[in-house]
């Protein structure tokens, strides 16, 4: 298993999800709130790369 390239596509995807819900939570003002909203949405971005990563690697070996 590569896991330099899941480490990679998981942190990728936080970004993106960091990137796109930062616009949105600005609208809000930038308060601690907001931040945490951001960031909440960047972590289940990249919770879901690491579960498809893992639903393709249990299907490999099934």
């Amino acid at each position: 298993m590569n896991w330099k390239n899941i480490a990679e596509r998981a942190a990728w995807t936080f970004l993106e999800g960091f990137l796109v819900a930062l616009p949105a939570a600005s609208g809000l003002g930038l308060d601690a709130a907001a931040w945490k909203a951001a960031l909440l949405g960047a972590l289940m971005a990249g919770l879901s790369a690491v579960k498809t990563l893992a639903i393709e690697l249990l299907q490999a070996r099934g």
